[in-house]
This record gives structure tokens, C-alpha cells and sequence, in this order.
């Protein structure tokens, strides 16, 4: 059990294998605003939350900019001097991104025009910015998220008809491998992902507000979904990381409350805690 694509990569590694188990808007943010619930049209995104990593000696940001394009920021640590490139130009973005850095290189996600999902990376120390289609019209609906995963990078983000969808490429190729976690009818939030050891992990709101998680061992097909909260539990986009030997998830509860789940590595036993009660976030 458990306790979120890179191109990029594509400059630094070489293939080997890669695959998952689970984290927070896996530092890849992905806000519930921004799922679509599997049709209709993407909602006008004027503020977007920004997904940030630091970077070897740096900090990077990535934030959906003005006119639906894609703008990417960093500073040296210790320095206040920021600079900014442009990753993709007008009406290329339509959803918060999910950043994460993989060797020397910056990989960046976020939903495209007509609902694909797109994929960005640059090497450090460039400002060239290379672009993959991860999958194509009608396939997101969702911010993503995204983790690196060995030589590989993972990508989960709501598919068409609220479908759960897992994206895998190895570095150094553009060929990008998809996988079906859960079905239609399943999700309704973005997701958020993160690797735990040997396996990837998988969290989003599921129908009449549960909160799902699922988990695969690297190498496999095979996804297994378990229940974290029930029903009318959870009103948000989940956040996931990896402590030690659990999983640690929170969410906005019933009521406006926030709310802890956590389990340890190997059981299928999540432990609810409210860090703040009715009316406490929004």
C-alpha cells in the first residue's frame, strides 16, 4: 500500500524502468477549481495557484499568465533578482501546472487548448523550452500532477467522463504511456501523486465526496483503490507526501473543516484527524 512526464529528463538519463505508489498537489499543484468533472467547457482560470521546486541552488516557479500562456520564473538562492522566460505563449494553458525537476533538467504539465495535455522541459541553464503533447483532444480535464520516478516521469490527471489517467515516459524518449487507474464515473478533482519506494501513489476526491487512493508497484498495470474517507467527507483537491514509512493526505472537509489522513506503508488502515473544524478554510 502506500502512506504528482518529463521530457526532460530527456537531456540528463538513460532508460531503465519506472513506475509508482504516492503525494501533495504533489508539489505539483492541482486545485479542485480547475477539474471540470469530465466535459464541458475549461472555466475562465484567472488565478491559477503557481507550482514551485527548488533546484540546485535555485528556486522555480511556474504559473498560468496572462492570456492563457505559460510563464516560468527563478531566482538563485540567497539573491532577490527573479527572471522570467515564457515557456508556452497565448492560449496554450488552461489549468494551473505541475512542476518537478528531473536530473538537469525542469518539467513542466499543464492542460492545453481543446483539453489535451501538454508537456514542457528546458535544461538548466537555457531558456529553451521543448514541448511534448502527452495526449491529445478531449483526453484532460484536470490540472495534473506529476512526479519523477526513477529514470521516468508520472503524470495523473482527470480524464474524459471523470476517468482517473496515468501518463509514464522514459527519459530520454517522447513516447508516453498511458494507463487507465479508474474508470469513468470515479473522479472529481485533481489529482495529486507522489512516489513511495517501490510503488506510485494517487489521491483525489472521488464520487459523493469519498476521498480515493490508489497504488501501483513499479513495473505494473495493475492499480488497487481504497477508500481513505466516505461519503460527504471531502470537498477538495487532495494534497500527498511521503513521511518515513506512511502516507500522509489532507483535504477541506465537511463544513469548511481541514482534515489529516494518514497510513502506515503496507495496511490499508487510514487514521482521520481534524487539524481545523467547521468554517475554519474555504
Amino acid at each position: 500500500m502506500i502512506s504528482t512526464w518529463f521530457s526532460g529528463g530527456r537531456a540528463a538519463g538513460q532508460p531503465a524502468r519506472r513506475r509508482r505508489r504516492s503525494v501533495s498537489l504533489a508539489l505539483v499543484v492541482a486545485p479542485a477549481a480547475a477539474v471540470l468533472l469530465g466535459a464541458g467547457t475549461v472555466p475562465a482560470m484567472a488565478s491559477t495557484p503557481p507550482s514551485m521546486t527548488a533546484n540546485n541552488g535555485a528556486v522555480n516557479i511556474a504559473i498560468q499568465g496572462p492570456h492563457n500562456s505559460l510563464k516560468f520564473y527563478w531566482a538563485v538562492n540567497g539573491t532577490t533578482t527573479w527572471h522570467a522566460e515564457t515557456v508556452a505563449g497565448a492560449n496554450t494553458t488552461y489549468s494551473a501546472p505541475s512542476m518537478t525537476v528531473n536530473g538537469n533538467v525542469v518539467n513542466i504539465a499543464a492542460m492545453g487548448p481543446r483539453h489535451r495535455l501538454k508537456f514542457y522541459w528546458a535544461v538548466n541553464g537555457t531558456a529553451t523550452w521543448h514541448r511534448e503533447t502527452v495526449s491529445g483532444v478531449n483526453s484532460t480535464y484536470s490540472a495534473p500532477s506529476m512526479t519523477v520516478n526513477g529514470n521516468a516521469v508520472n503524470i495523473a490527471a482527470v480524464g474524459p467522463r471523470s476517468r482517473l489517467k496515468f501518463y509514464w515516459a522514459v527519459n530520454g524518449t517522447a513516447t508516453w504511456h498511458a494507463e487507465t487507474v479508474a474508470g469513468r464515473g470515479s473522479t472529481f478533482s485533481a489529482p495529486s501523486m507522489t512516489v513511495n519506494g517501490n510503488a506510485v501513489n494517487i489521491a483525489a476526491a472521488g464520487p459523493r465526496h469519498r476521498l480515493k487512493f490508489y497504488w501501483a508497484v513499479n513495473g505494473t498495470t495493475t492499480w488497487h483503490p481504497e477508500t481513505v474517507a466516505g461519503i460527504g467527507k471531502t470537498y477538495s483537491a487532495p494534497s500527498m507526501t511521503v513521511n518515513g514509512n506512511a502516507v500522509n493526505i489532507s483535504a477541506v472537509g465537511a463544513g469548511n473543516s481541514l482534515k489529516f489522513y494518514w497510513a502506515i506503508n503496507g495496511t490499508a488502515t487510514w487514521h482521520a484527524e481534524t487539524v481545523a473544524g467547521r468554517n475554519r478554510v474555504r
